[in-house]
């Protein structure tokens, strides 16, 4: 078999943005027109956008792997190792079926070039994957450290609720001026809603005079208990909330007033 009748396919995986998707692909088709006799236009191009090398569950990484089995696939280009994944695990089913299939994969970035179905640098590539996945495992570590020492500071984490505002400190605090021309929504704006609807108005009515709020929010807000309390009884189960509540027993103090 001549070089131009082997299958060449390019692996594309950009965890950030285009820009970075357009490096990759700009590396891959160099390599493909200074190394093999075929344009670069030509050989069949697998791509994920913003997915995490973390999971096989990619369109484009599954696409290539299921043509590897077939053994449709004779030659594979990818920018970097961790392109493929950043599990070992990963990595190893994707040698594995190369090494099965006959297929070489080459790297154009990379502590190796060439990883051959014999065994060639398939050691350098297994060991690669599993520092890949130590790294990994320390940020999920670091993260969720992080995670547990704000919300000891009491901090909010996530998604901040209805009416409220999180400082740059990251600390919450209701939103007693909101911007209306910039979407927020004041607190007391969704107190006067609640008590529309314990009055017995409808939720379209009361929704309707709510600025920056929908319905459907509206309505898990009244239909949660406990969430329904905060805006109601200004009191919660929640420290960071309980504290943030204060605000308005201490006269109305500033949404954005330092902790």
């Amino acid at each position: 078999m001549t070089q131009s009748d082997e299958q060449y396919e390019k692996y594309i995986r950009a965890s950030t943005d285009t820009q970075e998707k357009s490096h990759q692909k700009h590396d891959l088709d160099d390599w493909i027109d200074e190394n093999t006799d075929i344009d670069s236009d030509e050989v069949v191009e697998h791509v994920d956008l913003d997915k995490s090398g973390s999971t096989r569950e990619r369109e484009g990484y599954l696409e290539l792997l299921n043509r590897i089995k077939k053994g449709e696939v004779d030659h594979v280009v990818v920018w970097e190792i961790s392109r493929i994944g950043r599990r070992g695990s990963i990595i190893q089913e994707f040698f594995d079926a190369c090494e099965d299939n006959g297929v070489t994969v080459h790297i154009t970035n990379g502590k190796v070039d060439k990883i051959k179905p014999d065994g060639t640098n398939r050691f350098v590539a297994d060991v690669v994957g599993m520092v890949y996945t130590e790294e990994r495992r320390q940020i999920i570590r670091r993260t969720k450290s992080g995670l547990r020492r704000a919300r000891r500071e009491g901090k909010w984490l996530g998604q901040v609720p209805t009416g409220f505002v999180r400082s740059d400190e990251g600390y919450l605090h209701p939103n007693l001026s909101p911007d209306y021309d910039g979407g927020e929504t004041g607190f007391l704006d969704v107190t006067e809603a609640l008590e529309a609807i314990e009055d017995g108005e409808s939720y379209r009515k009361a929704s309707r005079e709510l600025p920056n709020c929908s319905r459907q929010t509206l309505m898990n807000i009244h239909k949660d208990e406990e969430r329904r309390r905060w805006y109601l009884e200004e009191e919660a189960g929640d420290e960071r909330v309980d504290e943030a509540l204060e605000e308005i027993d201490r006269g109305g103090a500033s949404s954005s007033s330092p902790r």
